[in-house]
């Protein structure tokens, strides 16, 4: 629930009982979906036709694949994964709906998506180091790190920039992102 999972016994562990079970169940539907996204695109035909789709919709259309079913299901799964994670920001996190409260968050989940490589797993690790990077501006002044608070604030940007810039490696995205498909042109 949203009061977090309280196991009496679990919570008491050193070290590992405040980090796994006392907090929501949000963190663990997240991990849930990452690997059923996992699945389904990596191991299922769904998942060859929706990279097929991203790389040639064409190619996808001529073997009879629905072309616009895929990628309107695609986006729709998507926005569904943005609202679980603007609830889980507006009622866990913040405990309040705020204007702006996302600051930016939706620049980070895409460059996440572009220095993670297009890939699921290393895109599930870009976002842990852009979530580490913004949390450090809490994390810091009660550890006792002298730095000015700005510094941790424009940390996960800063990184976000060198991830973008080709710093950090290059990668390819899907052959058709964001290219609109006309059936028979």
């Amino acid at each position: 629930g949203l009061a977090g999972l309280q196991s009496p016994l679990m919570r008491n562990i050193p070290l590992l009982g405040p980090m796994f079970f006392q907090h929501s169940g949000f963190p663990y539907v997240a991990l849930v979906f990452v690997f059923g996204t996992w699945l389904l695109l990596e191991r299922s035909a769904i998942g060859l036709a929706i990279r097929a789709t991203g790389e040639s919709p064409r190619a996808a259309d001529e073997v009879g694949l629905n072309v616009w079913a895929i990628r309107y299901g695609c986006v729709i799964y998507a926005g569904l994964m943005a609202g679980l994670g603007g609830g889980y920001l507006s009622l866990v996190a913040i405990h309040t709906f705020t204007e702006n409260m996302t600051n930016g968050a939706g620049y980070l989940a895409i460059t996440a998506v572009i220095f993670g490589g297009w890939g699921i797993w290393r895109t599930f690790l870009a976002c842990l180091l852009f979530g580490f990077a913004t949390d450090l501006q809490f994390v810091a002044p009660t550890i006792g790190l002298d730095v000015p608070v700005a510094v941790f604030m424009m940390l996960p940007y800063v990184l976000a920039l060198l991830a973008i810039g080709g710093v950090m490696g290059t990668n390819r995205p899907p052959a058709a992102l964001s290219m609109p498909f006309r059936r028979g042109t």
